[in-house]
């Protein structure tokens, strides 16, 4: 699939929450008739040292770039006086955490339409998507966004890349969905990017373990998993995740089955089909379901082929609505909502390197009960105990994009 990008202007807003700054009423003074009228020293007898006058000069700089920013009425300072720009570059199957967040600005006090702006531009994964990401975040820059929000780590490095090419401080806040950021090279440290950059991220390791935990619930007997990989799968997105799952596999007593390709993106689709007619029964135990892959709708076509072997399918949380029985991963409609704390505090002047790195707060186990059902898989009380939501049919999942 070639990778295209769209651009879209959303003038969709969220309005700036700002903390009133009051002054305590002052008592009205009677005019004095003994007032002084203090001695003023004229500029050549000025005892200022040249280092308080550099200071002076600083604080009337300040003042000035204040009042740019913002407008002031009788509380004080009330609204900037124009509106944030915040470019968001990301993937349609990242929607929800865009929702997630600009929601969760709006309950911060942006209000829409005055103090901020979205800017997008959606990327699709293909061959040309690093070179689309590239071209958006270079324009957003030249037209001086104020911060970047990322949907993905491929464009958070990115984005790191060019402004550190360009010399330019502009803050980045990115969600990391299938990398660990420090390893991706997105920040030194979770305690401190050491850049212009932060944000949440999920912790791979805890999720691809329970994802072979639950398996375990599910039939004690698995053995063999299979995985569509090279050839299907966008390597900078599914890459890491196939690693872990092949290297926490051997403590679960799991054999990870790849199948591959050899033939251009555009023939993914037909070639799942033609390999998928060769999988017979007992071939394989499950179906897990890496996210990013070339083939638009492939998780349709893996939860058919599910069916037709009668065995559990996992797959990544965006691709529930689509296809796979059940999914373990960071919601990402909450995951935006907290990266938007940490929008608020950078557009009230923290620095992106003193705001740490964090994992996703809300990690859920969804539940599709007809698509198990119609593999002959029954989910065992324990999952259903620990499911945040199951679904009795399609018509029942949200759509997340």
């Amino acid at each position: 699939m070639e990778g295209s990008v769209m651009h879209t202007s959303d003038t969709q807003v969220a309005a700036r929450q700002v903390q009133y700054v009051h002054m305590p009423p002052q008592e009205p003074q009677e005019p004095s008739q003994n007032v002084s009228i203090p001695h003023i020293i004229p500029p050549a007898q000025s005892p200022l040292s040249p280092p308080l006058l550099a200071a002076g000069l600083v604080a009337v700089l300040a003042v000035g770039a204040l009042t740019y920013w913002f407008v002031l009425d009788g509380n004080g300072f009330t609204a900037r006086a124009e509106p944030v720009r915040i470019g968001i570059v990301e993937f349609e199957q990242q929607t929800d955490a865009f929702i997630g967040f600009k929601e969760q600005m709006t309950k911060l006090g942006y209000a829409e339409g005055k103090d901020v702006v979205y800017e997008r531009s959606r990327v699709v994964p293909g061959p040309t998507m690093f070179d689309d990401m590239k071209v958006a975040i270079h324009r957003m820059l030249d037209e001086k966004v104020d911060l970047l929000w990322l949907s993905l780590e491929l464009q958070a490095k990115v984005g790191v890349a060019v402004t550190k090419e360009r010399n330019d401080t502009t803050p980045i806040v990115f969600s990391s969905r299938f990398h660990d950021p420090i390893e991706y090279g997105l920040a030194a440290s979770y305690r401190s990017s050491g850049n212009n950059a932060t944000g949440v991220t999920s912790d791979l390791f805890e999720i691809i373990q329970k994802y072979f935990e639950f398996f375990k619930e599910i039939d004690p007997n698995i053995k063999k998993i299979g995985v569509f990989t090279d050839g299907f799968m966008v390597p900078p997105i599914g890459d890491r995740y196939l690693q872990e799952l092949k290297t926490q596999a051997p403590r679960f007593g799991y054999e990870i089955v790849e199948y591959t390709t050899a033939v251009p993106p555009p023939e993914a689709e037909a070639e799942f089909n033609r390999v998928a007619q060769t999988i017979k029964k007992g071939d394989i135990d499950a179906l897990f379901h890496i996210a990013g892959h070339h083939y638009e709708r492939q998780e349709r076509g893996e939860s058919e082929l599910a069916i037709k072997l009668g065995i559990p399918f996992a797959v990544p949380y965006e691709d529930i609505p689509h296809g796979g029985q059940f999914s373990y991963s960071d919601n990402f409609t909450a995951s935006g909502a907290q990266s938007a704390f940490m929008v608020d505090k950078i557009l009230k002047g923290t620095n992106p390197s003193d705001i740490p790195i964090e994992y996703g707060a809300k990690t859920e186990l969804w539940l599709v009960m007809h698509r198990a059902r119609a593999a002959g898989i029954t989910f065992p009380e324990s999952m259903r105990f620990k499911a945040a939501r199951i679904f009795e049919s399609d018509a029942e999942i949200p759509p997340l994009y």
